[in-house]
């Protein structure tokens, strides 16, 4: 992610843009967070995406960990960014196994007209 920093705003799946503050502030969010997901030897699989994506709409900042038996065939960059993918997430870091991801939480019709 070493491009991450050079860039002004960063785009995001809902269209939205995230800035440099909120990224930094997800990141530092992230650092005291526990991985509440772990990949195994099977890696990104389907179970393991709707996994991720249920945890997403519950709590917006999901951290993942990847036991070394994953990182046989694949990086973690790539295992992160196809979770990030395939959950419609934005990733917000990658530190040695570990990675969260964040998405906006979505907010009922009902509760947004009140």
């Amino acid at each position: 992610m070493p491009g991450l920093w050079a860039k002004e705003k960063i785009p995001d799946s809902e269209g939205t843009t995230f800035e440099k503050r909120k990224l930094r502030r997800l990141q530092t969010r992230s650092r005291v967070t526990e991985p509440t997901v772990w990949v195994g030897k099977d890696g990104a699989s389907e179970e393991l995406v709707k996994q991720v994506a249920n945890q997403l709409k519950a709590r917006e900042l999901v951290k993942v960990k990847i036991h070394k038996s994953a990182l046989a065939e694949v990086e973690v960059s790539g295992i992160a960014e196809k979770i990030a993918a395939s959950t419609r997430s934005d990733l917000v870091e990658i530190l040695g196994h570990t990675f969260t991801v964040y998405k906006r939480r979505e907010v009922p019709a009902a509760q947004s007209k009140q």
